[in-house]
């Protein structure tokens, strides 16, 4: 009987062995994994300043042409009309 309870606890302890390996690896994924997603959440934000930045950029090189444009524009107009009065 002695012997059969010895063998129990032995069990329970390799068990217990077993599940607290199983924890530790499992906690060990668990930080990896987490280590994982804020690498990613980073280089998400990285990646959305640097959109924000082009779009920043994108509009004021918009805004430079379409003043370019206008001044081209009225350029265009002032020319026509002193040729027109080279003309008469």
């Amino acid at each position: 009987m002695v012997q059969k309870l010895q063998e129990q606890i032995a069990e329970q302890e390799e068990l217990m062995a077993a599940v607290e390996r199983d924890r530790d690896q499992a906690q060990t994924e668990s930080q990896r994994q987490q280590s994982l997603s804020e690498a990613s959440m980073n280089e998400v934000k990285e990646v959305l300043q640097a959109l924000e930045e082009l779009a920043l950029s994108y509009e004021q090189k918009t805004q430079e042409v379409q003043a370019k444009e206008r001044d081209n524009e009225s350029l265009t107009e002032e020319l026509t009309r002193k040729q027109v009065s080279l003309w008469l």
